[in-house]
């Protein structure tokens, strides 16, 4: 596979794709993350990142919320460079809602209480 850049295709900040940039420092990542987490503010390393977000969250399943939205980020990079699907935070953000919801239908209720409720913010 001929690969013309490994800069981040997300945004136009000319920035090397790495992980902390693609899932928490990428404008388009930072759109996702404040979608659930008004207050996000990127922080210096993954660590912090995910201990921000679990304070943010403040809801048991915030595993779940974490994995599905870096999950419908790299999806939507993937549909980008596999499909030339443009990437759009609406996309994204539906992506997020879909595979959320087959959590919920999945889950152990007992597990998850007040999942449903969250996810009726979300809607």
């Amino acid at each position: 596979m001929d690969v013309p850049s490994y800069n981040c295709i997300m945004c136009d900040e000319n920035v090397l794709e790495k992980r902390d940039h693609l899932f928490f420092h990428c404008k388009f990542s930072k759109t996702c993350w404040r979608y659930l987490c008004p207050n996000f503010s990127a922080k210096q390393n993954v660590h912090a990142n995910v201990s921000h977000i679990k304070e943010e969250l403040s809801v048991p399943f915030h595993v779940e919320i974490m994995t599905l939205c870096a999950w419908s980020i790299w999806k939507t990079r993937n549909d980008y460079i596999s499909n030339n699907v443009i990437p759009s935070f609406y996309r994204c953000r539906r992506l997020f809602k879909e595979e959320l919801n087959m959590v919920f239908h999945r889950s152990k209720r007992k597990k998850y209480v007040n999942f449903e409720t969250w996810i009726s913010l979300f809607r």
